[in-house]
Order: C-alpha cells, then sequence, then structure tokens
C-alpha cells in the first residue's frame, strides 16, 4: 500500500508555536504550480491519488512496514557491488547492529571510512531499506561505509540514537586497526534524520573531545528551524511530507520540550560553529526544510567551516531514496560519493 504522506525527516523546532506565528499566513505553493523534474511529478502524482494515513499515529512496525513498501520498488537495483558485512558491536545500550560496506579495489593500505546513518524520521528506515544507496555510495567513492542500525522512537527518544551514533564512531576509531582502517580519515553522514545524527554528533565529538571526524556528508539533513523559513511555510504540504507529519515526529523524538532547546537534538540551535569538521551538504528545491538546511550550511561558512551546498532543483525530500525512478537522485549519490572520495583521499 502506499501513503500519501511518508514521513522522511525529523526538525528541531516547536512547530505548534510556529505554526501560530502570524507570518504563516503565506500562501502555500501547490505541487501543480511548481516546477516539478517530470519523475517527481510522476511520484508526487501516484501519491495524490491514494488515501491519506497518518503514518506516525500507527504501531511502529506497521509504520515500518509502509514505509519500506513505499520505498522499496523507487531504489536503485543496485546489489552486490561491494562486499557487504554484518555485525554486531557493543554499546552502552547493548549489542547494535552494523553493515559494513567494502569496496572491492585492493587496498594500498588502511581505507578511509564513514559511519552512516540512515534517514526517516527518526521512527523508520533500516539498514535493508538503504542497502542499494550505500552499495552504490562505496562503489563509486572507494570508501568503507559503516551504516548503523540506531534506535528508533517511539521505543527510543532523544538521545538514544544520538548515543549510538557516538559509539559506532568511537568503535569504528577504537577496531581502525583490525578494520584496516585510517583513524584519521573517518567520516560521518547521513540523510534527513541521519543528517541531524551526523550534525549533532560532530558537535558532540568537538565539545568532548572524541573521536576525530575528518568530514561531515549531510544529506538534507533535519537539523532543525530557527522559525524563520519560507520553505517551511510554502511547501507545508503535497510534497511527501508536512508540518503535521514532521511535528508529530519531533514529539515522538523529543518528549520533553525543554529539551527541545539543546542543540545536540536541534544542531541549528548550536551558537558555535567554530572548528567543526569540512562539510558537504544537499538539499531539494520543494521541501519544507530547505532553507533551514541551507541557513544551517551558511553558518558553517560563516564560522570557517569549509562548507558546500548543492540544492537539486525540480525535486522533494528524500529523492536518494527514490533514485531508481527519479535520476537526480541517482545523480545525487554519485555526486556524494565524489565528495566523500575528493575529502578521504580514496
Amino acid at each position: 500500500m502506499v501513503h500519501k504522506h511518508i514521513v522522511g525527516a525529523w526538525i528541531g523546532a516547536t512547530l505548534a508555536l510556529f505554526s501560530a506565528h502570524p507570518t504563516c499566513a503565506q500562501v502555500q505553493v501547490r505541487p501543480a504550480q511548481a516546477k516539478l523534474d517530470p519523475q517527481t511529478r510522476a511520484v508526487l502524482d501516484q501519491v495524490a491519488g491514494v488515501p491519506y494515513v497518518d503514518l506516525m499515529t500507527l504501531p511502529p512496525a506497521e509504520r515500518r512496514r509502509g514505509q519500506d513498501a513505499f520505498f522499496g520498488p523507487k531504489n536503485l537495483p543496485d546489489r552486490n557491488l561491494v562486499d557487504v558485512q554484518e555485525l554486531k558491536i557493543p554499546s552502552r545500550a547493548g549489542p547494535l547492529r552494523v553493515w559494513i560496506y567494502r569496496p572491492r579495489q585492493p587496498p594500498s593500505g588502511a581505507r578511509p571510512a564513514m559511519v552512516y546513518f540512515h534517514g526517516g524520521g527518526m521512527s523508520m528506515g533500516s539498514l535493508e531499506q538503504y542497502d542499494a544507496l550505500t552499495q552504490r555510495m562505496s562503489a563509486k567513492s572507494g570508501v568503507v561505509i559503516v551504516s548503523v542500525d540506531y534506535r528508533l522512537t517511539p521505543e527510543h527518544t532523544f538521545p538514544a540514537p544520538l548515543e549510538d551514533a557516538y559509539d559506532a564512531l568511537a568503535w569504528v576509531h577504537a577496531n581502525a586497526q583490525s578494520l584496516n582502517l585510517d583513524p584519521l580519515r573517518v567520516a560521518v553522514g547521513g540523510d534527513s534524520a541521519g543528517g541531524n545524527l551526523a550534525a549533532a554528533l560532530t558537535q558532540v565529538v568537538r565539545d568532548e573531545g572524541g573521536p576525530p571526524i575528518r568530514f561531515q556528508l549531510l544529506i538534507y539533513p533535519a537539523v532543525g528551524t530557527t522559525g524563520h523559513s519560507r520553505s517551511m511555510k510554502i511547501y507545508a504540504e503535497g510534497y511527501l511530507f508536512g508540518a503535521k507529519e514532521l511535528e508529530e515526529a519531533f514529539e515522538q523524538y523529543v518528549p520533553d520540550r525543554a529539551a527541545r532547546l539543546n542543540a545536540r537534538a536541534m544542531p541549528i540551535l548550536q551558537t558555535d560553529y567554530h572548528g567543526l569538521p569540512p562539510a558537504f551538504i544537499v538539499s531539494a528545491e520543494y521541501e519544507i526544510m530547505r532553507d533551514d538546511i541551507e541557513e544551517y550550511g551558511a553558518r558553517l561558512r560563516a564560522a570557517g567551516v569549509t562548507t558546500e551546498i548543492h540544492r537539486y532543483a525540480g525535486t522533494v525530500h528524500p529523492f536518494l531514496s527514490m533514485a531508481g525512478v527519479i535520476d537526480a537522485g541517482r545523480e545525487a549519490i554519485d555526486e556524494c560519493a565524489t565528495k566523500l572520495r575528493e575529502a578521504l583521499g580514496a
């Protein structure tokens, strides 16, 4: 069953307060008015004819099946591009499942690596759903990718997913020699909710002196909002996910309202961006988080962090997860692989 709205991200903002703001009276841009590329429009047309189901109100297992049912057929068919190993690694909460992707080119020495966190609004997504994306990115970049099956909401709220992210990064560094990895060339990356974890992790590592991070790959990251986003208002619904679903996902991830002012839950609330690793950031033209994502990148630049932002025109969040039917998704995966290879010297 295809659902009209798929939660592709969580955002760190008090959306209830935001939606009450008087400037929200701005006129929304409907998909029929948008300059969508034909493939993206075909996806939205398919979804438009299906009865709306609010996934966030469903039992966790059912919402995850809905996510898989929607995105599975839209994934790339890429498989068997790299060697894949599943491991259970230790963490403060118990065994943590990871998939390790190794390029098949013979290594000339210790390889660079990226610890990757999948999207899904902190409540959905899986290693299996992201297998095609991570295989292609590893094969194209020459970088070992460690994909992390972090704990999900509503069973596990903030900061549990971030703790898993930190523990996975620490494990990669601690075991770099046995994994034939270069601990000085380790990146973090993620899309949507996973982008939130990657961005927050760079801040935690800087502030606490944790394992070094060479580079951050942020694919339409859910960094939060300052409340001044125009895209949040004009693309509020009709583009696969909307403000209602985001608010629900947000409340499940950070049910404690006091914690919503924590930059580790909402990276855009950070007041000091100095000393963070270089970043490559992807945004989509027609998504509500676009302006906040790009503002986050601008704040990194203003603090002297080498940052590149690429807005993909004519498409929506999360287009990389639909790379099998949206060419821009495949192009973005390949561009991310190129940036990763260049940043880590793969």
